[in-house]
């Protein structure tokens, strides 16, 4: 649970990482854009600057070529006159699109345009007046000069304004570039903090790591050192243990055979009793020897095998059995898959024999093998980490007294068993061995069942690409 937690604060503690990093990143892009938007802002006020100042210099070149003419007569003044005039209505031109974003600006700009028509009125009248020989009126010149000094006014004004907006902006654009800084080296200090932090938990987590991994390996030597002493037992069993057996049942058929006339009917029960505990214990023997070979199934070879021909391997060892009982079978089409191929015999010769084993009285066997392809997250008994994964699903339902649903694990038990041993023969091994034979092939077996009404064993081999 801790090491869980600790890899999710890993990656949660990378993921913070990498948002600083995005958050330094887009600091950096404010601070450019900043600069850049500082540098217009700077720049267009000295566009609008330059153009009211311009503004003042066309106008004095209206007022240069109005007095020229007038006071010589001489046309060609008229000249610059009429450049003065173009270039200040262009100059206006210009300056209310740069200002368009600014009312305070444009009704300036307003005011100082009609001073402009004002001054030029005069200007035109004074022009007029002298090309038609006709005497100027004494106030027309106090009028024009009126007019041009209430046009610097309004464009003094109109320049001082422009300034003050500028210096707002400078000091605004200031005061968030101050505070950057701060970000960049709080959100600088956290990333590091988190980067050593997530350092120091992986270091831990390799550290705990190869400490498990040397414990794990001391495991796998133990692990070893059991199945070859487990090996080494199921030799013992095999010959060892099953000689003296042989010996017993001998000396018990023996004695039956020679002594039986002079052995009253309680010895004859007493040896009978000796010889099945020896036949039933031999049975034993070669059902734990038969478990044992599981254990370590590295001597035995993997390789395709066709399921329907193993099952019916099965049934020709149990046709006795099957003609006795007059049992029926019901068997689908089944996969050819990657096996071990003593094993699956193992596995349906148990099934198949708890199937005929476990029939109810006066009801014919009936017993279906049926074949389906499934997904992991359709299995209920399954794991989430199995969820992704298809298997082949191979169930073997029977007729049978079956089990109550609380034993559906325990039957699975080796030497467990729900019946009386005269009730009903077996070791209790036959479903270990089922269950061991599943985890060989990276598998599952479950079973349900209803007290007599019927088993069914679900087998799920995992789908290989």
């Amino acid at each position: 649970m801790q090491r869980s937690q600790t890899l999710q604060f890993i990656i949660a503690s990378f993921i913070g990482f990498a948002f600083m990093l995005g958050g330094l990143s887009w600091i950096s892009f404010e601070q450019i854009s900043l600069n850049k938007e500082y540098a217009q802002l700077v720049e267009h006020t000295q566009s609008v600057l330059w153009l009211s100042e311009e503004l003042i210099s066309s106008m004095k070149d209206v007022e240069t070529g109005q007095r020229g003419y007038i006071i010589s007569g001489n046309a060609t003044h008229l000249q610059t006159y009429r450049e003065g005039k173009l270039k200040v209505f262009a100059r206006l031109d210009t300056l209310k699109l740069l200002v368009a974003d600014n009312p305070v600006q444009l009704r300036s700009l307003g005011k100082i345009e009609a001073m402009v028509k004002e001054k030029i009125k005069y200007v035109d009248y004074s022009i007029n007046t002298t090309s038609n020989s006709q005497p100027l009126e004494l106030n027309v010149f106090e009028k024009g000069r009126e007019a041009m000094d209430n046009l610097r006014v309004w464009i003094s004004t109109f320049q001082s304004n422009e300034k003050s907006l500028l210096d707002t902006r400078v000091r605004s654009k200031t005061h968030g570039q101050s505070l950057l800084p701060i970000y960049q080296i709080m959100l600088a200090v956290a990333s590091f903090t988190l980067l050593f932090i997530s350092f120091f938990l992986i270091y831990s987590e390799l550290k705990n790591r190869f400490k498990f991994q040397r414990a794990l390996e001391n495991k796998i030597e133990e692990l070893n050192r059991s199945n070859t002493e487990l090996e080494q037992f199921a030799y013992v069993a095999s010959h060892d243990l099953q000689e003296p057996l042989r010996k017993i049942r001998a000396f018990c058929d023996k004695l039956l055979v020679r002594q039986k006339m002079f052995l009253n009917e309680d010895g004859q029960e007493t040896l009978d009793k000796i010889s099945a505990s020896a036949t039933r214990m031999q049975i034993l023997i070669d059902d734990l020897l038969n478990f044992s070979r599981l254990v370590s199934p590295k001597k035995q070879e993997l390789g395709y095998v066709n399921l329907n021909n193993i099952i019916e391997d099965v049934l020709s060892d149990f046709s006795e059995v099957i003609t006795q009982k007059n049992a029926s079978f019901s068997i689908a089409k089944l996969p050819e898959i990657k096996v071990y191929s003593f094993q699956m015999r193992q596995l349906f010769l148990n099934i198949i024999s708890n199937s005929l084993k476990y029939t109810k009285e006066g009801v014919l066997p009936k017993i279906n093998i049926e074949y389906s392809t499934v997904q992991g997250n359709s299995i209920a008994q399954l794991s989430s980490v199995h969820e992704d994964r298809f298997f082949h699903k191979i169930t073997v339902q029977d007729n049978g007294i079956g089990f109550e649903e609380e034993y559906c694990e325990k039957i699975f038990v080796i030497f467990q068993r729900l019946h009386n041993r005269n009730a009903y023969q077996g070791t209790g091994v036959g479903l270990a061995i089922c269950r061991r034979v599943m985890n060989n092939h990276n598998g599952f077996i479950f079973a349900e069942g209803k007290s007599y009404d019927g088993a069914t064993f679900s087998i799920y081999f995992p789908i290989t690409a």
